[in-house]
C-alpha cells in the first residue's frame, strides 16, 4: 500500500522537480519601480505602488515556455499582474493568502541562448506585493544584463532600436553611445558585449565609464574591444570597468570608422556580478524641478503675473510659468525643427474630478456633468482648445508660436467668480508687444482665487535626459481683491525622485530664480530650500479691464 501511494505521488513530484525556479539576480526596477532587499538570504522585490521590475533570462532551447511568478500578498489583498516576456503580453490575478504562492502568467516563445527580457507591473492593487522569483516550463537561468532602452546616441552615426526587449545600437561609422547605469556598490564589474557583424568583418569599440558629462571627475580606463563578425549574434571578450563609489554612471561605447560594415551591439551581459549591484537606469527622464510661491497670509490673489525665458535645450521640454491649484500655464519646446507646431504656449485646467472624454462626448444629459467638467467659454484667434483625459482630465488649449530661446515672455493669469464656479483666463505678451488672449475656461464648484502658485521644468519624453533644461523666472506678482499688486519674493524648491537621478539645481541669477535639470552633472539643488527672488520695485503695467477677449 505504501508503495502504491508512493507511485501515485511520483507524477506530481516529477512535475515539481522539472519546473525551473529562477531568482531575481537579473532583476532591476522600472521607473519609480520596485524596491529590492535581502530576506532570508534571497533577493525579493517589494512593489512601490503599482510599479514593478524588469529581469533578463536565457533559455537552453527554442520553443514555447510557460511562466509563473511567486508572490506574497496579505490575506485580504489582491492584485492584477501584467507584463511582457519576449515582447508577448503575460498576466494574472492574485488573491492574497498571506503566504508565498505561484501564479501562472501565460506562455511565450523564446530563442535559445539569447537574453530575453521580462517586465512585470501591478494594477488594481490592494495590499503590499512581494515578488520572490519566477518559474518557467523550460530550462532557464538568470542573465544579469545592462540594456540599452534608455541609452543616448551622441550623433547620427549611431541609431537605437529594440531587439528582444533589451535595446540595440547600430554603429555605422564614428559614433558614441551613452548607457546610464546605477551602481549600488563600489568596485569592478565584468561585462561582455553582445554584437552582430557581417561574416569576416572587423570593427573595434572603445568602452569606458564616466560619472559626469559636464566635468568628468571619474573616468575608468578605456577598454579596446576587437570584434570579428560571424554573421550571427556573438559575444565579445570579457572586460572590466571600475566604479570607485556608488552612484549614477554613463558607460560610453565609442566606435572607430575602421570598417565599412555596421556593427549592432545588443546590450552588455554582466559576467561577474548581478543586477543587485548594477542595474540599467529604468528611464531617461531628467527630474522635474519646481518652485512654489507662497501667497502672503491675508492676501487673496485674483491675478498672477510672471516673466520667464528659456535657455536653449532639447525637445520635449515644458517650462510651466504659472501653475496653480487647478491647472497650469507655460510654454513648451515640443521639437527642434521648424514646423509651426514645434513650439507653443499651453494652458490647461483640470475638471473637478476625473471624467473620460467618451463620457463627455456621449452623455445625453449635461446636467449630470455640470458640477464636474471644465467648459471653454472663449479662446483667442488661432488658439486650439479641446478636452483631455490623460494624467487627469480637463480642458487643454495652446497657441502655436515660434518663441525664441533667451527671450523674455510675460504670462498673466486671472480668475473671477461665476455663480458657484470660477472662470480662469490666460494671456501672454510676446516680443514686448500687446497681450495675446489664449483661453477662458469655467470650472464648476470652485472658489475664485489663485492658490498654490508654482513653476516647473519638465522632461516629458525622456529621450534627451543627457542634455540640460534651464529656465529663468522673474517678477512674480499677484493682484489682490483691492486691485493692489504684491510681489512674491519666496521660491521654495522641490524635485521629483527619479530613480538613479540627482542632476538638478535651483539658484538665484540676475533678477530672478533658475530651474535646471538633466545633463548628468553634479547635483547642486536641494529640496525644501526657500530662495529669495530679487526685488522688483515696479509692479506689472497691466490694465486688467482692457485685456483682449479674442
Amino acid at each position: 500500500m505504501r508503495f502504491l501511494k508512493l507511485l501515485a505521488a511520483l507524477p506530481c513530484l516529477v512535475a515539481t522537480l522539472a519546473a525551473n525556479d529562477v531568482g531575481l539576480e537579473s532583476a532591476g526596477p522600472t521607473r519609480f519601480g520596485a524596491r529590492f532587499e535581502e530576506v532570508d538570504g534571497k533577493r525579493v522585490a517589494k512593489f512601490n505602488g503599482d510599479k514593478g521590475l524588469t529581469a533578463t533570462f536565457t533559455f537552453a532551447a527554442d520553443g514555447e515556455t510557460t511562466v509563473a511568478v511567486q508572490v506574497t500578498l496579505p490575506k485580504d489583498g489582491k492584485v492584477k499582474l501584467n507584463g511582457r516576456l519576449a515582447n508577448k503580453a503575460i498576466g494574472g490575478d492574485v488573491q492574497g493568502t498571506g503566504q508565498p504562492q505561484w501564479v501562472e502568467l501565460g506562455t511565450a516563445r523564446v530563442v535559445a541562448n539569447i537574453p530575453t527580457a521580462l517586465s512585470l507591473e501591478a494594477s488594481e492593487r490592494k495590499g503590499n506585493v512581494v515578488v520572490h522569483g519566477f518559474r518557467f516550463g523550460a530550462n532557464a537561468s538568470a542573465t544579469p544584463a545592462v540594456n540599452f532602452k534608455t541609452a543616448y546616441a551622441q550623433n547620427k552615426d549611431v541609431t537605437i532600436g529594440d531587439r528582444g526587449g533589451l535595446g540595440a545600437a547600430t554603429f555605422k561609422a564614428d559614433g558614441k553611445l551613452l548607457v546610464p547605469v546605477v551602481v549600488e556598490k563600489a568596485g569592478e564589474v565584468s561585462f561582455a558585449a553582445r554584437y552582430t557583424l557581417a561574416t569576416g568583418a572587423k570593427r573595434s569599440l572603445q568602452v569606458s565609464a564616466i560619472d559626469n558629462l559636464e566635468e568628468v571627475r571619474t573616468r575608468s580606463t578605456v577598454i579596446d574591444l576587437a570584434l570579428t563578425g560571424t554573421g550571427k549574434i556573438a559575444q565579445s571578450a570579457d572586460f572590466s570597468l571600475n566604479f570607485p563609489k556608488a552612484g549614477t554612471y554613463l558607460i560610453a561605447i565609442a566606435s572607430k570608422a575602421d570598417g565599412d560594415a555596421p556593427v549592432t551591439v545588443n546590450g552588455l551581459v554582466i559576467r561577474k556580478g548581478t543586477n543587485a549591484n548594477l542595474w540599467s537606469l529604468p528611464n531617461g527622464n531628467a527630474q522635474s524641478v519646481h518652485y512654489g510661491y507662497p501667497v502672503p497670509k491675508g492676501e487673496t490673489a485674483l491675478w498672477a503675473y510672471a516673466e520667464a525665458k528659456s535657455a536653449p535645450g532639447p525637445a520635449a521640454t515644458y517650462n510651466c510659468v504659472l501653475g496653480f491649484g487647478q491647472g497650469y500655464f507655460g510654454f513648451q519646446r515640443r521639437a527642434l525643427g521648424t514646423n509651426p507646431d514645434d513650439r507653443w504656449f499651453i494652458y490647461s485646467l483640470w475638471d473637478n474630478g476625473y471624467v473620460k472624454n467618451n463620457v463627455k462626448n456621449t452623455n445625453q444629459d449635461p446636467e449630470e456633468l455640470k458640477n464636474a467638467i471644465v467648459r471653454m467659454l472663449a479662446k483667442g484667434d488661432d488658439v486650439k482648445a479641446y478636452a483631455f483625459d490623460h494624467e487627469g482630465s480637463g480642458g487643454h488649449s495652446h497657441w502655436e508660436y515660434p518663441w525664441k530661446d533667451n527671450e523674455t515672455y510675460a504670462f498673466l493669469l486671472g480668475v473671477k467668480p461665476d455663480g458657484t464656479g470660477a472662470i480662469f483666463s490666460t494671456y501672454v505678451r510676446v516680443d514686448g508687444g500687446q497681450w495675446k488672449f489664449l483661453t477662458s475656461f469655467r470650472r464648476p464648484n470652485t472658489k475664485a482665487k489663485l492658490d498654490g502658485l508654482y513653476s516647473f521644468v519638465e522632461d516629458w519624453a525622456g529621450s534627451a535626459g543627457q542634455q540640460k533644461r534651464v529656465c529663468h523666472y522673474a517678477n512674480v506678482w499677484i493682484r489682490n481683491t483691492e486691485g493692489k499688486w504684491v510681489q512674491l519674493r519666496e521660491a521654495k524648491s522641490s524635485a521629483t525622485a527619479e530613480l538613479g537621478r540627482s542632476d538638478f539645481d535651483h539658484y538665484v541669477e540676475g533678477n530672478g530664480v533658475v530651474l535646471s535639470t538633466g545633463g548628468y552633472g553634479e547635483p547642486k539643488g536641494k529640496r525644501g530650500v526657500v530662495l529669495q527672488i530679487p526685488e522688483s520695485k515696479t509692479p506689472p503695467s497691466v490694465d486688467v479691464d482692457q485685456l483682449p477677449t479674442k
